[in-house]
């Protein structure tokens, strides 16, 4: 089957699919549902392309035909795959600091980091696991509750992670991160005086700070008001 990727013609055997078309072509789509068994049967949706007909289908499921033309960058192509990053991460349960696949294995931060999609904490890429996490020494390291993407500087240098990319906002992550703190000793007011230093500044400081302060209440079994 002669399949036309971005422009490049390649030739793949019927009953192919189209992502079978895109690695003989050399154009690598994300593929969730290829990645360790988290999703199944075209469900991630990461791998959408568009047909010459502006269709969007997913590269993984959807078969070849004879001369089909797909494009894999396009706007829809990228606004659509964000939607899908964005859709992930609203129903992923954000506890990075113990994921067997932070410190570079985490697909959905590559994604997210790719497509412009915050939501994801430092945690996810700190090379620091178990008794080497700064939080478990009980310091009041900032990475659960800033937003990745800077390369990790400061932890990969044994050192706490100062915010440089400002706080992540979500309700679910600062109450999974406060309760982090507590199970090691971090108090509040420990968080508060180093992200203020950094922090204060911004305009969501104040929302940041009272957000806070309820979820670390929650997490020391005082409700929420």
């Amino acid at each position: 089957m002669r399949v036309i990727v971005n422009g490049k013609e390649v030739h793949v055997p019927e009953g192919e699919t189209v992502l079978a078309a895109l690695k003989k072509a050399g154009d690598a789509v994300p593929t969730l549902c290829f990645f360790g068994h988290m999703y199944r049967e075209a469900s991630c949706r990461m791998c959408l392309v568009e047909l010459r007909n502006g269709k969007l289908v997913p590269a993984c499921a959807y078969p070849v035909s004879d001369g089909l033309e797909v494009r894999t960058d396009t706007p829809r192509v990228r606004e659509a795959r964000r939607t899908v990053v964005e859709f992930i991460l609203s129903i992923h349960r954000v506890r990075c600091w113990s994921c067997p696949r932070k410190g570079g294995s985490c697909e959905l931060l590559k994604l997210a980091t790719a497509y412009w999609v915050e939501g994801i904490p430092v945690c996810s890429s700190c090379p620091l696991y178990g008794e080497d996490c700064l939080v478990i020494k009980g310091e009041p390291c900032l990475g659960p509750i800033t937003i990745a993407g800077c390369g990790d500087p400061c932890p990969g240098n044994g050192s706490p992670c100062i915010g440089c990319r400002g706080p992540v906002t979500r309700r679910d992550v600062l109450e999974a991160a406060a309760q982090f703190y507590v199970s090691n000793g971090v108090g509040l007011e420990d968080v508060l005086e180093v992200a203020s230093m950094f922090w204060e500044g911004l305009p969501s400081y104040g929302v940041l700070k009272a957000s806070l302060g309820r979820a670390f209440k929650k997490a020391l079994g005082g409700g929420v008001d």
